[in-house]
């Protein structure tokens, strides 16, 4: 089993913690993307040996998602969200999507989500520009029925789907996105979160053989 798991800065990445023996016997490459779409593309721009991408790290959760602080979110999909036109009047924003240019962005870009992990699921929705307001953050998630905000996952996915290699994204909940309460606790809450999750998955003793075996049966499906 060959996995990569990445994370936009190293202060998520350490959530998975330090590879073990019992892990290098797995393969598993950690890697620091860099922040955005940009970084990503640039920091894996050659296909990696890997079975599996799992993206990790932290997200702004959209107001009436009923996501809270802490949280965690497994993404069964990422839709590019800001690419598009400004207006001169609300709502101030029309997506890419609404144009004669939209089909390559039309459809969302589809992530590993197996049921067996035990988290919430949920649409992602990737921005450059993390959401400031609440007209805003109302407006992505009405668009486009997001759940969560990255500046990453739908790169990865993207990524993942040129190279034919299954990208599941975990992700916990720092903040809600809208005025953007970035405070200490906040952060700490959904690293926390994170570390904790990841630290229970990786403790059971079929993790890793129940990664193969389910990525083994979707590739013989398909």
């Amino acid at each position: 089993m060959r996995l990569l798991v990445c994370a936009a800065t190293a202060w998520e990445l350490s959530a998975w913690g330090e590879v073990h023996e019992s892990e290098e016997q797995e393969s598993i490459t950690l890697q620091v993307t860099g922040v955005g779409a940009p970084a990503t593309f640039a920091a894996l721009s050659q296909r990696p040996e890997a079975d599996l991408i799992l993206a990790i790290g932290i997200a702004g959760a959209y107001r009436e998602t009923g996501l809270e602080i802490g949280e965690l979110v497994i993404g069964e999909s990422e839709v590019w969200g800001d690419i598009g036109f400004a207006l001169p009047e609300p709502p101030y924003f029309r997506p890419i999507q609404q144009s004669e240019f939209g089909g390559f962005y039309s459809q969302p870009q589809p992530l590993w989500a197996p049921e067996w992990l035990p988290a919430r699921r949920g649409r992602g929705c990737t921005v450059h520009t993390c959401t400031g307001t609440e007209e805003q953050g109302a407006l992505r998630r009405e668009l486009f029925s997001a759940h969560f905000e990255s500046m990453e996952g739908a790169a990865l996915a993207q990524l993942g789907q040129s190279w034919g290699i299954p990208v599941c994204e975990i992700r916990a909940i720092s903040n809600i996105a809208a005025h953007r309460d970035m405070r200490p606790e906040h952060l700490g809450l959904a690293k926390e979160r994170l570390t904790m999750f990841l630290k229970n998955l990786k403790a059971g003793s079929d993790f890793f053989h129940r990664l193969s075996v389910e990525l083994f049966r979707e590739e013989s499906q398909s």
